[in-house]
């Protein structure tokens, strides 16, 4: 089964890699990009690539993890500390949410900081390292 052109826009919006479209799908990574070229869609555009954002990682109902950066270090594990997170990651347990989008990676950095303190006030976010 392959994804509709609506879909494939949603995923990239979403910032999902090719290859966590393909894996949906069951399919390749290069069958994404041949439809992303199909439906003559812009993938940097969609994904907002210019832009830094903060994301949560959830798990449960609870907030895992919050960080910042370019369009795909939501869910790239290969860097992470924390090997009961990379397992989550790996094995598809977390939710994904972009929770915003900023010109200046200051400021990605500074709401990062922001909602870090706030769920580990709320006895969550504990992946993340204590905030001083």
């Amino acid at each position: 089964m392959e994804p509709k052109k609506e879909k494939i826009i949603l995923h990239l919006s979403d910032k999902m890699t090719n290859q966590d479209i393909a894996n949906i799908y069951g399919t390749t990574f290069q069958k994404i990009i041949y439809l992303i070229k199909k439906y003559e869609l812009n993938p940097n555009e969609l994904r907002k690539v210019n832009k830094y954002t903060v994301y949560e990682h959830w798990h449960h109902g609870k907030v895992v993890y919050v960080g910042s950066g370019v369009w795909y270090r939501c869910r790239r594990y290969k860097n992470r500390r924390n090997s009961e997170h990379v397992h989550l990651m790996e094995s598809g347990k977390l939710e994904y949410r972009i929770v915003g989008e900023y010109e200046k990676v200051e400021d990605a950095r500074k709401y990062e900081a922001v909602l870090i303190q706030k769920y580990k006030q709320l006895g969550q976010a504990k992946f993340n390292k204590k905030m001083h």
